[in-house]
């Protein structure tokens, strides 16, 4: 397996994250300053806090460099902040002395600075104006791999790599160990699926897998009418190229999940969350799946221990229930399965996770068969026992 240690960038030259997904990362910041002069004096961003906006962006420049800046926080409609922005300053010099603050604190937060060139787009950069984009979904991510180490590491194979996503918990900011990437070209995205499938990131290795196609409302950006949906292994079975890792994949509980066939409403987008923790809140809930898919609602019926989850599509919902069986919210681990979809009256009523299907051997169901088959084994062992005993004993 490949592995790949993060090193921040260390004077002019820096893998600077590629928001237009094009050019070659690793390249040195002189090549990238003669692009444009717009480019020689615009910084990219990241790792930001969802409460900062351009303001506080501004007044940070202002008060440590002394230098006033034009400021673009990129958003995301579902979701808010996005977690980086473009910043253009008055010249290429007063850039290059803001590069050297990369690491140090930000102030009045509790993040440090993530600064790098800006490859293109800059302060121009908008969602709405690009082409189609293609998504996979990055898992097993370490608490020590934030969302600069991650694009940097895709970036240095694949060049139309825009940006990275890492999910992050609503009240600590601390990474939920999965995330997603975005390229511009969908074929270096198939690439992506089949090369990075296991390749350290950190200090573990990544499990890779198709992300949900979304459109422009979506959080994660958007994909254009060309994108390829890709739909996800059925849950408890992996695929080809499917890792299992230790949240996921095939857990106990698996035996429970309602298979996506003539059983579950091919229209069901709702998702049944078992296992809950009493803490957590409805949204805290919404946090942990707004990166699959659309939202409708969420709802956790109070001291039910479960909750649930309904996407605006199927895809999402399949996606969610693939990626999230087993993971850790609260102080417990989750089971997912399908829930009962929502009635055409609006009211919220009481939902339960769709059965299984009903397993039969010989006819009968598949408990009975099992209890039939242990008695024969039983009488059977009895009878070699016997058998073995001397004819006097049989009778004591």
């Amino acid at each position: 397996m490949a592995e790949y240690t993060p090193t921040g960038p260390t004077g002019p030259v820096s893998t600077a994250p590629n928001m237009n997904g094009s050019g070659d990362a690793g390249f040195s910041a002189t090549s990238q300053m003669s692009a444009s002069n717009e480019a020689a004096k615009t910084l990219w961003m990241g790792e930001m806090e969802g409460w900062m906006d351009e303001n506080f962006i501004k007044n940070v420049f202002q008060t440590v460099l002394s230098v006033d800046v034009q400021v673009k926080v990129i958003r995301d409609r579902n979701s808010g902040n996005a977690g980086y922005c473009f910043i253009e300053f008055p010249t290429p010099d007063a850039a290059q002395k803001a590069l050297t603050l990369n690491g140090t604190p930000v102030p009045n937060s509790s993040r440090v600075f993530k600064l790098n060139w800006a490859s293109g787009g800059g302060l121009v950069d908008r969602r709405d104006d690009r082409g189609p984009e293609y998504s996979i979904f990055v898992g097993d991510l370490g608490p020590e791999v934030n969302e600069f180490v991650l694009v940097s590491l895709f970036q240095s194979r694949f060049p139309s790599c825009k940006s990275a996503k890492i999910m992050t918990d609503a009240m600590t900011g601390q990474s939920r160990g999965y995330g997603f990437v975005r390229f511009s070209d969908e074929s270096e995205q198939q690439r992506a699926l089949v090369e990075m499938q296991g390749v350290y990131c950190g200090n573990r290795a990544m499990r890779i897998s198709t992300a949900t196609p979304k459109s422009r409302s979506h959080q994660f950006g958007h994909h254009g009418h060309g994108a390829t949906q890709m739909m996800p292994p059925i849950a408890g079975h992996p695929g080809p190229m499917w890792g299992v890792p230790s949240y996921y994949g095939q857990q106990p509980f698996n035996q429970h999940i309602a298979p996506m066939n003539q059983f579950t409403d091919p229209n069901n987008t709702t998702v049944f969350v078992g296992g809950l923790s009493g803490y957590v809140t409805e949204d805290e809930l919404r946090s942990f799946f707004q990166g699959f898919g659309e939202i409708t609602y969420v709802k956790i019926p109070p001291g039910k221990g479960c909750g649930f989850v309904q996407f605006v599509h199927r895809h999402a919902a399949e996606m969610a229930i693939n990626q999230m069986q087993g993971y850790p919210i609260g102080n417990s681990r989750v089971r997912l399965s399908w829930g009962r979809s929502q009635n055409n009256s609006g009211v919220h009523t009481p939902y339960r996770p769709a059965p299984p299907p009903p397993h039969y051997m010989g006819g009968m169901p598949l408990t009975a068969a099992l209890v039939l088959v242990a008695l024969t084994v039983a009488r059977r062992t009895a009878e070699t026992l016997l058998r073995a005993l001397p004819p006097a004993a049989r009778w004591l």
